[in-house]
């Protein structure tokens, strides 16, 4: 009974929220074209036709429980807190599609995001990293390091940087041949087993 009652909470606080127009409501029946492009922890990603004129990506939520209800909430929050960097995925505001009865646990909220047409910069670098040049590469690893940064002088806290677990368990790589020399210095710098020895996110920056 506690659950259910904090996940009406939860609820009634996102149903406040649109009511009062903090967030855009996006209407179930102006999306067309849904696919499914990917998968996370806490539900699906789908792009979805708006209008047809432009695309969107929806981040949906799998069981609207306690625990989802709440992390819907805390991604709400924290995506208004963060959209005037543009190196960030932009946040558009929630479409709520039909439940199959009234129960309202039954609710289906997404998120309307931009949707970026490369996909995961994952697999955008897999496809086409042989044809960047070190420019290209440079210039992204600057544009994470700039939202990282703008991250943290937040307080906020990056989750899922599978990158940095395997680091820290121990995975380093070989430098790449041709590689920047620069570049190498900076990146074995991060990899130091003390703390305090290691460049923060703000002396990568100037570095």
């Amino acid at each position: 009974m506690q659950n259910t009652k904090n996940t009406n909470e939860w609820i009634n606080w996102i149903e406040e929220s649109i009511s009062k127009e903090y967030y855009r409501l996006y209407k179930q029946k102006h999306f067309s074209n849904i696919q499914k492009v990917g998968i996370g922890g806490f539900g699906k990603v789908y792009r979805a036709s708006w209008k047809n004129s432009k695309y969107f990506a929806l981040k949906s939520f799998f069981n609207l429980d306690d625990v989802t209800a709440k992390e819907i909430v805390h991604e709400l929050k924290l995506q208004r807190d963060i959209q005037f960097h543009n190196n960030i995925i932009k946040f558009y505001g929630i479409a709520k599609f039909d439940p199959e009865n009234d129960d309202v646990q039954s609710k289906n909220y997404l998120l309307v995001m931009e949707y970026a047409d490369s996909g995961p910069l994952k697999n955008y670098l897999k496809e086409n990293f042989n044809n960047l040049t070190w420019n290209d590469k440079y210039n992204l690893a600057y544009q994470l390091a700039c939202a990282v940064s703008c991250l943290h002088n937040k307080g906020i806290v990056h989750r899922d940087l599978h990158s940095a677990i395997e680091i820290s368990q121990g995975l380093r790589e070989e430098p790449i041949p041709n590689t920047p020399e620069d570049y190498i210095k900076i990146y074995t710098e991060c990899w130091n087993g003390e703390p305090n020895n290691r460049l923060t996110i703000n002396q990568l920056m100037k570095e």
